[in-house]
């Protein structure tokens, strides 16, 4: 075997201290770079697998407050649906009160207006009387060819209280 070696061209003592060398190089390289290699990699790996286990946690999360929040949005929506048709009841009331203040005020207004007219008739009937009194009192007189002032009060007054019947039916 060490002919076919040595026709192969391979030297024992050469190939065997390549062998040491390999093991020694393998085993620096295992303890220097591969083990906190791996070390390194692992620790990004958990980094990573918590970092998405943190992601799927927030989404959760944002999942509950849009929830929340789209109830709390309807619920303020609701109120505000409330608060508008409270306001438009309180509005019409409010209107149906002013009306019905303006009807009464018309009213009263109305009233006063027609006690006015009233009062103004009565005015001008009075200075009617008075001048009808006048009249009366001088075409009696020149009708019974007297004084004016002898002519009968009485009379006169009877007359007047007549018409003021008749005005008043």
């Amino acid at each position: 075997m060490s002919e076919l070696a040595s026709q192969l061209g391979i030297n024992w003592k050469l190939l065997l201290s390549q062998g040491v060398n390999f093991f020694v190089l393998f085993a620096a390289l295992t303890f220097l770079v591969w083990r906190p290699l791996l070390r390194v990699m692992h620790e990004r790996k958990e980094k990573i697998e918590e970092g998405l286990s943190d992601a799927n946690e927030a989404k959760q999360k944002l999942g509950e407050i849009d929830a929340v929040l789209h109830e709390r949005t309807l619920e303020a929506d609701r109120q505000a649906f409330a608060i508008i048709r409270a306001s438009e009841q309180k509005a019409e009331t409010r209107a149906a009160d002013i009306v019905q203040k303006a009807d009464t005020r018309a009213e009263e207004l109305r009233r006063a207006a027609l006690e006015v007219i009233a009062q103004r008739e009565r005015e001008e009937f009075e200075k009617f009387a008075d001048s009808a009194r006048s009249l009366v009192r001088n075409a009696l007189a020149k009708a019974i060819d007297a004084e004016p002032a002898k002519v009968d009060d009485k009379l006169i007054s009877e007359a007047v209280t007549y018409i003021r019947k008749q005005k008043a039916l």
